[in-house]
């Protein structure tokens, strides 16, 4: 071993020693600025939290100050505060907030730090603020859900009161949990389970009353016309089965899409001459219209083909006798993630894509119902639309399909002069 391979070896050694001493040091100061909390057997029975609430807090009482104002030197407090997916108010006997972590300023939509402010500042809820004063009065855990109108977040509110030495409150403990995303998913479970019973009764009901009128033994060619509207009713039912099978594997993810670079025209030609049948029946005029040259378009060519078919079906039950509807596609350029072009059309990434559209002259849709057509079951104006059956399933697996690709889709269309469905592909 040299002399300089030595030297740093020694001086290693030193180094790691007085790394370790000052580590032990400071280690032995943070142990003797923590509160002492009482272990288990001799904490107050059915008061244990509060204790421990109180002993967390607690580290000058004799001070001049309360402990409240020197929370700052519980770092294991701060860490948890900082760490926990809910925020956090502590709030003194005037009920002014003495601390509070930066995701209760978030969901609150505080615009700056209120330590020191009144707690009706920061929540903005006289309720909310006046449960903190009973939780004050009478040491009594408190819940409340509010719902604030500048964030539209639903919040779940809980108070524990801070006791000291069995006496009365010395402060309130608040946290606040974001119940947003699971009240929306109970509100959309309990649509579904509303829209679903709708759509069955009504073709459950009429099957029934065909059943019964066929147990009368009706006369032969009225038997045969009640076994026909039997046999529309159970198609019904079971398109609706379907799709919502379609769309729940669609919504979890389950249904895997065999993308490769294909030409988009063959598959909108092919869905043209399957849905002409319908269109010569109601002498309406299709056609499909090239926008020149199209590059190839990274899709799956049946789920693409399914696509087209719903927007096709919808234009052709939605236009009236000698109706046109039209497809055509064209090439997209998008240089930077825009805001839309077209003022219905959601932001969209940049890059080339084929921008495909399906347009009817038909009854078109109010400007207002726009934006809620590709939610689940949702039917615009049942009224107008009272005969053209339908599940209000198929813009939904529409969305989930093109989004599934990347694109995007929407809708343009004035009320009495037809509509048009747009919808993007990345090119290959």
């Amino acid at each position: 071993m040299t002399l300089l391979e030595l030297t740093l070896t020694v001086a290693t050694i030193v180094l790691t020693i007085v790394l370790v001493v000052v580590a032990h040091r400071q280690r032995r100061i943070a142990r003797s600025s923590l509160p002492v909390i009482p272990p288990p057997d001799q904490l107050p029975p059915q008061q244990p939290d509060r204790v421990v609430a109180s002993a967390i807090l607690e580290s000058s009482v004799t001070s001049e100050k309360p402990a409240f104002f020197d929370i700052n030197r519980q770092l294991l407090f701060l860490a948890l505060t900082q760490a926990i997916d809910s925020g956090v108010i502590v709030v003194d006997t005037e009920r002014s907030i003495v601390f509070h972590n930066d995701l209760a300023v978030h969901l609150l939509a505080a615009q700056a730090p209120v330590v020191g402010h009144g707690l009706i500042m920061l929540l903005r809820d006289h309720q909310a603020d006046h449960l903190a004063q009973e939780v004050l009065t009478d040491g009594e855990r408190r819940e409340l859900t509010i719902r604030p109108l500048t964030t539209g977040r639903t919040l779940h509110l809980h108070y524990v009161p801070l006791i000291e030495d069995g006496e009365k409150p010395v402060g309130t403990l608040i946290t606040i949990r974001d119940l947003t995303q699971i009240s929306m998913l109970e509100r959309a479970r309990r649509d579904l389970v509303a829209n679903v019973s709708h759509e069955l009764r009504t073709p459950l009901a009429s099957l029934k009353l065909l059943v019964e009128t066929l147990q009368s033994a009706p006369p032969p060619d009225i038997a045969s016309r009640m076994l026909a509207q039997m046999m529309q009713e159970i198609d019904a039912v079971t398109q609706l089965v379907e799709e919502l099978h379609e769309l729940s594997r669609l919504e979890s993810g389950r249904v895997s899409l065999k993308l490769e670079p294909l030409p988009v025209w063959p598959v909108i030609e092919r869905a043209v001459e399957r849905i002409r049948p319908q269109a010569d029946r109601k002498q309406q005029t299709i056609c499909a219209v090239s926008g020149g040259d199209l590059p190839l378009a990274l899709m799956d060519r049946d789920r693409i083909g399914q696509v087209l078919l719903n927007l096709l079906h919808n234009a052709v039950k939605f236009t009236p006798e000698h109706g046109t509807i039209t497809v055509a596609a064209q090439v997209l350029n998008l240089e930077h993630d825009d805001p839309p072009s077209y003022a219905e059309r959601p932001p969209h990434q940049a890059g080339t894509w084929l921008l495909i559209s399906v347009s009817d002259t038909g009854i078109g849709i109010p400007k207002h119902e726009i934006p809620r057509i590709f939610e689940r079951f949702y039917k615009v104006d049942r009224a107008r639309t009272r005969h053209a059956g339908g599940t209000g399933l198929g813009l939904a697996i529409a969305r989930h399909l093109v989004e599934g690709h990347g694109g995007r889709i929407w809708a343009s269309s004035q009320e009495g002069h037809g509509s048009t469905f747009w919808f993007t592909l990345p090119a290959a």
